[in-house]
């Protein structure tokens, strides 16, 4: 019956009830992966109570991926039980500033699965996070990020994750995610089709395939390549019925 509520992510959710299985009936601290927003609301409304606590930590404030301990309830859990460390990637910028997809490109092409990353920060200085045993791994094959050379450092402080965006205004005739994405992001309608169809769409970090769907106001979308933007509707219509939303794109 519980798969029932979440059309689309039956496989996230049997991991989870497995995941609930051995920490309910073993007693056991179950450490995940590093988690969306969408992946994290799902294992609270699986886990619910049921005499288990759920904790979550991403290394930085307002970390938006993190890893999840789920374990019962008496345990006592601190920071360092998520085996996250946060890592500063130092480098000479002589050859142009390096950006959050150069940190993801250089991981994902060691071979490590994204879930193994939590959040990389682009501000004054670069950062990422990772698991302990994958900065290990890191340390030892990451020398260079497109033509920097690069040297890594743990960071023992806590650095608050603060987004930059800019704003644009849109007209859009309809909420439908076809629509929405062809509008935001300047492609045709046939092409957002298509970039749905193929899964490269995603709405409050869940992949959407039906073009058909529905957005609401403060959604977030993200196209593959193309960036994510938050839609804010301004509760205005313009002279043609058009609504009138704004666009947070992250920087």
């Amino acid at each position: 019956m519980m798969l029932e509520h979440f059309k689309g992510d039956e496989i996230f959710v049997k991991k989870i009830l497995d995941y609930q299985n051995q920490a309910q009936n073993y007693q056991k601290m179950i450490l995940t992966p590093f988690y969306n927003p969408h992946e994290q609301e799902i294992i609270h409304k699986v886990i619910g109570t049921h005499d288990l606590m759920v904790k979550s930590y991403g290394g930085f404030l307002n970390a938006e991926n993190q890893r999840m301990i789920i374990c019962p309830d008496f345990y006592e859990i601190t920071d360092d039980d998520f085996e996250v460390v946060v890592v500063e990637v130092v480098y000479n910028c002589q050859f142009g500033k390096l950006l959050h997809k150069d940190v993801l490109g250089a991981l994902m092409s060691l071979g490590i699965k994204r879930e193994h990353i939590g959040d990389i920060y682009d501000s004054e200085h670069l950062y990422f996070s990772c698991s302990c045993q994958t900065y290990t791994y890191i340390q030892n094959h990451l020398k260079q990020i497109k033509r920097s050379k690069i040297h890594l450092e743990i960071v023992k402080e806590k650095i608050e994750i603060e987004h930059q965006y800019h704003v644009k205004t849109f007209f859009i005739s309809s909420w439908r995610l076809d629509k929405i994405v062809s509008t935001l992001f300047h492609i045709s309608r046939q092409n957002a089709n298509e970039a749905i169809r193929a899964g490269f769409v995603k709405v409050n970090h869940k992949e959407v395939e039906e073009v058909s769907f529905l957005c609401h106001n403060n959604d977030m979308i993200s196209l593959k390549r193309h960036g994510r933007v938050k839609i804010v509707d301004e509760e205005k219509r313009s002279r043609q019925g058009s609504y009138v939303v704004k666009g947070y794109f992250y920087k």
